[in-house]
């Protein structure tokens, strides 16, 4: 069998299994794209379906964290008049529009989910894995078969199975009780008294939601928690003054400053949220409205849950709340697969999946399994899933070698070890910048600067001194693609662009000017200043 025949099972639809489909299409492999629901986008495919164990998808007023330029797939930007940060319909319309661009939903096969993954019977000379799907018919009559496939990318995502804390007295407790997996609107909640636990984004915007109808809500955290607001200086989007190579300042300067912008402008919100951990150990609160929510009261600070009682929550602070009629737990997910599993390798140890580069499985004779997705950037997840994708199908096709076993085995130990040491517990987090120039540095993609400049200095300024956008990964090396530089090039465009609604007078569009001279000038000099040292 040819390297060009292979075949490739992606498992899941989402943004992880989208962009599998059309990396294996890149290196002329054979994908077959299985999904459980009817339409693709995952989380960012919003149904109201809202029990347990079916699907998790964004809440009806999801807004992405991250902003469109550090988001985008590397070879396909968003639409320049989009906002800046995306309602999540949006977000359906983009990977629709990417899914038709590239011809990748006659690649999937809906409503039909994989219930087994298994090795072949001949696994220890192929490496090829059989995959059992269910397919609901016209009639609703449910099919399961079976069928081989060279290699495998498990591509189901992290929000699968939630996690639901024990908290003493929950079983006596009369109120409803829901997890955040089933949240969809607010609506339900009028008039009535809520407590949402945790303090992540689901917590935080579960929160903001229910308290635009509820008479109270309370936030119950366990933990302080950084809050960052979409709109940075300027008006930038925040991810935008974190996210670079080089800064105009020394990075640790650079980052001291953001966080002393953050305790300035929420000074009071800390006298409650005050986090014991630095920014970059956890998430952080992305959002506009949760201090509006505290300042005006409808959202009250809470230490952790204690106890229920028949119809109240009992703080660790010994306050007690009494008339709750309802509590969110937006406490995460476990990390589990949403499939039977017969491989040693993919059984979960310490709680968590041990894998090379976040990618690929330990202990396995043949490398043609992949899990993508499995991850928790501190920063956009479309480019780090993408570039996995990338470096899996060309392992596939036996274009990009794996170190050998005891090689990788030390990897994922450094890198646990790593985490452990750089973020609170239970958080497996992983730098959005540092991750991604790690795998484009395996593919092949990754820049070299220095040869760049003498061929296209401005281009290179701003790469390395304007925000790590996914282009940079289409410049060179396979995959190259010849829009990415003026993708590059146009990106203070496309997010200007969603904001000039409106025309202003000739003395408001001076002022833009002189300080876009004055930010041109601070970068040369900057950068004559590096180049001379």
């Amino acid at each position: 069998m040819s390297e060009r025949s292979k075949t490739v099972a992606v498992i899941g639809c989402g943004i992880s299994g989208l962009t599998a489909v059309k990396c294996c299409l890149d290196e002329g492999l054979q994908p077959t794209c299985f999904e459980r629901s009817d339409g693709i986008g995952g989380l960012w495919y919003y149904r109201e379906n809202s029990e347990y164990g079916i699907m998790t998808t964004v809440y009806k007023s999801t807004i992405t964290n991250t902003s469109k330029e550090v988001t985008s797939f590397s070879d396909f930007p968003f639409p320049g008049e989009w906002p800046n940060f995306l309602h999540h319909s949006y977000m359906k319309r983009y990977l629709d529009m990417y899914a038709d661009k590239f011809g990748l939903k006659k690649h999937i096969r809906f409503s039909t989910r994989v219930t087994r993954l298994a090795q072949a019977p001949d696994y220890e000379a192929t490496g090829r894995w059989v995959v059992t799907s269910q397919a609901e018919g016209v009639s609703g009559h449910v099919e399961e078969f079976s069928q081989e496939f060279d290699t495998v990318m498990i591509c189901t995502g992290m929000f699968n199975n939630p996690n639901v804390p024990e908290f003493p007295g929950l079983e006596e407790f009369q109120g409803k009780v829901m997890h955040s997996q089933a949240f969809r609107r607010p609506e339900e909640f009028e008039g009535k008294r809520v407590v949402v636990v945790g303090i992540g984004n689901s917590a935080g915007d579960a929160a903001v939601d229910v308290s635009r109808l509820a008479s109270q809500v309370y936030l119950s955290t366990r933990r302080g928690v950084w809050i960052v607001n979409r709109i940075g200086d300027y008006g930038i989007p925040w991810d935008f003054h974190i996210s670079g190579r080089f800064h105009l300042v020394p990075a640790k300067l650079h980052f001291m400053l953001f966080v002393k912008s953050l305790k300035r402008k929420f000074k009071m919100l800390y006298n409650s949220l005050r986090p014991a951990h630095d920014l970059f150990a956890g998430d952080a609160l992305v959002t506009e409205e949760m201090p509006g929510c505290i300042i005006s009261g409808t959202v009250m600070i809470k230490a952790n849950i204690a106890s229920f009682t028949k119809t109240g929550v009992v703080f660790e602070d010994g306050t007690t709340e009494e008339d709750i009629d309802a509590v969110i737990m937006a406490t995460g997910y476990k990390d589990t697969l949403p499939l039977e599993v017969d491989c040693q390798a993919l059984e979960m140890k310490d709680g968590h999946l041990p894998l090379y580069k976040l990618v690929f499985p330990l202990g396995l004779k043949h490398n043609t399994l992949s899990v993508n997705g499995a991850i928790r950037p501190l920063g956009s997840v479309i480019p780090c899933v993408e570039l996995q994708a990338r470096w899996a199908s060309r392992v596939f096709k036996g274009l990009a070698k794996l170190p050998s076993q005891p090689d990788m085995e030390a990897e994922v130990k450094a890198t646990d070890e790593a985490m452990k040491a750089a973020y609170l517990p239970n958080h497996r987090h992983s730098d959005f910048q540092a991750y991604c120039i790690s795998l484009a540095s395996e593919i092949g993609v990754e820049p070299n600067f220095l040869k760049l400049f003498f061929t296209d200095p401005v281009l290179t300024l701003r790469c390395l001194f304007g925000p790590l956008v996914p282009y940079q990964f289409r410049l060179v090396g396979p995959g190259k693609n010849d829009e990415a530089r003026k993708a590059i090039n146009t990106v203070w465009e496309r997010i200007e662009k969603p904001t000039k609604t409106r025309p202003i007078g000739p003395k408001e569009d001076a002022r833009h000017l002189v300080i876009l001279i004055a930010f041109c000038v601070s970068v040369l000099v900057v950068v004559m200043a590096w180049i001379l040292l």
